[in-house]
């Protein structure tokens, strides 16, 4: 079942348990609405707001994407280092480091465009933060390298680089 906004799943993609799981998602989608009432309105609200978004152009200023993420997580969404790192599966002191240098190289609170965002289920602790993002824009919100570089401000050239090496990653990690 694909929800009213929802692209649909092209045919063949995902296993047994992604098929599963959006079957067991669209019969407690539909029993919040026929039993509980929810509109879909109220669903797409309540399921919104346990999903935290990044904004893609926080990488494009002077911190490095860690730094970044870190900063944004801490002051723009009031998570603990504690949160930051299990939701991003890294160790809580390295995200203390990322946010203090963070805080000493842009001391003032992070200001970024939302017109493109990226999930925090994006990032894999498998891969850096910055071929996490790009590996998302790319594959997932199918931006191109050049659109992808101007909102990270980076070198397309370099997108391609990165995207490559992070697709590398995932196909070592299936084997």
């Amino acid at each position: 079942m694909n929800l009213p906004g929802q692209p649909l799943l092209p045919s063949g993609l995902g296993d047994a348990e992604e098929k599963f799981l959006l079957d067991m998602f669209g019969s407690i989608s539909s029993r919040l609405k026929t039993q509980y009432h929810y509109s879909d309105a109220e669903f797409f609200r309540l399921w919104n707001e346990h999903q935290i978004s990044v904004p893609a152009a926080i990488f494009a200023g002077k911190l490095s994407p860690a730094e970044a993420i870190a900063k944004y997580l801490k002051e723009n969404c009031q998570l603990s280092y504690h949160d930051i790192a299990t939701r991003l599966g890294r160790d809580d002191r390295s995200i203390w480091c990322n946010y203090q240098r963070a805080q000493k190289k842009m001391p003032w609170p992070l200001q970024a465009d939302s017109t493109i965002t990226l999930p925090l289920s994006a990032f894999s602790q498998d891969r850096s933060i910055l071929e996490s993002a790009v590996l998302y824009l790319k594959d997932v919100k199918q931006l191109r390298n050049a659109k992808i570089a101007q909102v990270l401000g980076k070198q397309a050239s370099n997108i391609w680089t990165i995207h490559k090496r992070a697709r590398g990653k995932g196909k070592n990690n299936d084997q």
